[in-house]
């Protein structure tokens, strides 16, 4: 069962991602964003943002990831 789109974010490109997300991971602001498998492995690096339901349309600025010590990622300070 599909969960949505995925709310990671191609600064360069500026646009959404196109796959559909499959788990939630928290944003350094301390919100849940739905993200693919692309976007949690790229978690150090990754940007997610809101969007307007299902479209490309950003209804908030982009956020960094908070990265996951699990990942062997730094913690935030």
């Amino acid at each position: 069962m599909a969960m949505g789109r995925c709310e990671g974010y191609y600064r360069r490109e500026n646009r959404r991602c196109d796959r559909d997300g499959e788990r939630w991971d928290e944003g350094s602001n301390g919100e849940l964003y739905l993200l693919c498998s692309y976007h949690r492995r790229e978690a150090v690096r990754a940007s997610v943002a809101r969007w307007s339901g299902e479209t490309g349309l950003r209804r908030s600025r982009p956020t960094a990831l908070r990265p996951d010590p699990a990942r062997g990622a730094l913690a935030w300070g």
